[in-house]
């Protein structure tokens, strides 16, 4: 009796489990062909001519929007460039350019490539490409002109930095993106590894990065790993990224989905590099999906500190689907769980600052977890910094020279005067080179408004609207001329800030990236903080590792 009760008991639950999954998939179905028949007589009925693959995208991409912003659709025509964009791998000749005046000009070589070896400048105007004018093209069709196979050749044709017409045909190469571009000493037993992406290696370049610094610097006692703007890559490299400071079979992350069988649980696969060396890792709101995992971690082990500014909130895994039609879907299957339990994706996936920093999370919808020893962390948005430093506010006269490119533009004038400098540690342009920008900056269009001034406008047009002005036109001229004056002095007043992008731009054009990122290191806020808590690492670095908050 008691087991005919227990099968009768296992077959109403069996059932009413078949009941559900049948009532979602007869609601597919239903809705399906509720889509389908809308879908045809709109099509053949509309009073206006239609064009039903438009349509059908439309549709499509207005119900992918109501989920995130990863999982996306690609058509036949979409998916050579999806492929791209997601391969480490790259078939170019090595450049980086930025589209200025309706012309691309290259802004970064990458050392060694086609296009350095080939004698191309930085700040060189690309007119054509193949014959072909790239004047008023957008960045993405310039970009799909200089990709193509492997050993294939491109010409492009020039206006250097010289004033010069020239004609340079490069042949293309393929490459990958550089995981470590910098690695490096910031003080006599500092070290810094400044990691870009996770591609493939990424865990042996920072493992190689680390022991050539111990081994060029015994004495080290301390690492910051910069994980600032690294948007991830492969989830495999943050597990070996992570492993070269977590001891071998902890726990790095989970992935959990819907799907039980597809969950999967990541350990550090291989031995540590350093367990115990101090580490302080670097982020901003742009470090996302593995450098919030490697920096999760290493919070969660209490393995180091974490400074700047709270990372983006990217804990999704995609896979690809093959659809019909040469179509692709990559949709997201699972979220990321680092070791304490916290997910690290934002509550709300569209709800972001204008930098796309995730927005305050009210306390009442976050969850508190703990790290190893016991310190209070939370869930609900990207990882918390333990030493927060805030973005510095935006300057909108360094804001206008650079979006003028009078700086670039600059130090493309100091290169063709100097054919070598100091390197670039050393590095410094005097006061007669800021002198000298100072004229070529005044002899630009580099106008700017300041909040002073956008309030003034809107004084003046309320005012104008309320019949005031006439009342207070003299008082708004005297403080405009005041502020106009002030802004004649801006220049010199924001001589520090400014003199240091000119010294990173400079160091830039003779050592290609790995000096641009050693000169900005020396006078970087977030890197500087880090010097002082390692520099006293039985101080408020273990204090902040320490403490039960």
């Amino acid at each position: 009796m008691n087991k005919k009760w227990i099968y009768g008991v296992l077959i109403i639950l069996v059932s009413m489990g078949s009941i559900s999954a049948t009532d979602h998939y007869f609601e597919i179905s239903r809705n399906l062909d509720v889509f389908a028949s809308l879908y045809k007589d709109v099509n053949a009925s509309y009073v206006d001519d239609t064009d039903p693959s438009k349509l059908m995208r439309i549709c499509i991409d207005g119900m992918l929007k109501t989920l995130d912003p990863f999982t996306n659709y690609f058509s036949g025509s979409q998916i050579e460039d999806a492929r791209l964009e997601n391969s480490s791998k790259i078939v170019e000749i090595g450049i980086h350019f930025h589209i200025i005046d309706s012309l691309p000009v290259v802004t970064d070589l990458i050392k060694d490539l086609p296009a350095d070896k080939a004698g191309l400048q930085i700040g060189d105007k690309i007119l054509a490409l193949d014959g072909q004018s790239t004047r008023g093209k957008t960045y993405d069709e310039v970009s799909q002109a200089l990709r193509g196979q492997a050993g294939t050749s491109v010409t492009l044709s020039l206006l250097t930095i010289q004033g010069q017409n020239k004609e340079l045909p490069i042949t293309r190469q393929e490459f990958q993106q550089t995981n470590v571009p910098y690695s490096g000493m910031l003080t006599r037993d500092i070290g810094c590894i400044n990691l870009k992406i996770f591609n493939p290696n990424a865990g042996k370049d920072v493992r190689e990065a680390y022991e050539k610094l111990k081994k060029d610097h015994p004495d080290m006692k301390g690492v910051i790993l910069d994980l600032r703007g690294n948007p991830g890559g492969l989830l495999n490299e943050a597990v070996n990224v992570a492993n070269v400071f977590i001891d071998k079979n902890k726990l790095i992350v989970t992935t959990k989905g819907r799907v039980a069988e597809w969950n999967s649980t990541l350990k550090a696969l291989n031995e540590p590099t350093d367990t115990k060396i101090p580490v302080v890792v670097l982020t901003d709101s742009h470090s996302a999906s593995a450098s919030e995992i490697v920096s999760g971690c290493i919070q969660d082990y209490d393995r180091g500190v974490i400074l700047g500014q709270r990372t983006y909130g990217k804990g999704l895994v995609q896979v690809t689907k093959t659809l019909s039609y040469n179509t692709i879907l990559k949709v997201t299957t699972a979220k990321y769980y680092i070791p304490s339990g916290r997910c690290i994706q934002a509550l709300n996936y569209a709800e972001r600052n204008e930098d796309g920093s995730v927005k305050r999370i009210p306390d009442s919808l976050k969850k508190e977890f703990k790290t190893a020893d016991g310190r209070r962390v939370w869930d609900g948005g990207g990882i918390d910094p333990d030493v927060p430093i805030a973005k510095p506010a935006a300057n909108p006269l360094v804001e206008a020279l650079l979006e003028k490119n009078v700086i670039f533009d600059y130090a493309t004038k100091y290169k063709l005067k100097h054919s070598t400098i100091s390197p670039a540690a050393d590095f410094k342009i005097s006061d007669q080179d800021y002198a000298d920008f100072i004229a070529f900056a005044n002899a630009r269009d580099y106008s700017y408004k300041t909040e002073c001034d956008k309030l003034l406008d809107k004084l003046k047009e309320a005012a104008t609207e309320e019949k005031y002005y006439d009342a207070v036109k003299a008082q708004y001229e005297d403080i405009k001329k005041k502020l106009d004056a002030d802004k004649a002095t801006a220049l010199q007043k924001n001589k520090k800030e400014i003199a240091t992008l000119i010294e990173n731009e400079i160091c830039g054009r003779y050592y290609y990236m790995n000096g641009k990122i050693e000169k900005s290191l020396q006078n970087d806020e977030l890197a500087i903080r880090a010097i002082q808590l390692l520099s006293d690492p039985d101080g408020e670095y273990k204090t902040l590792l320490t403490a039960k908050k």
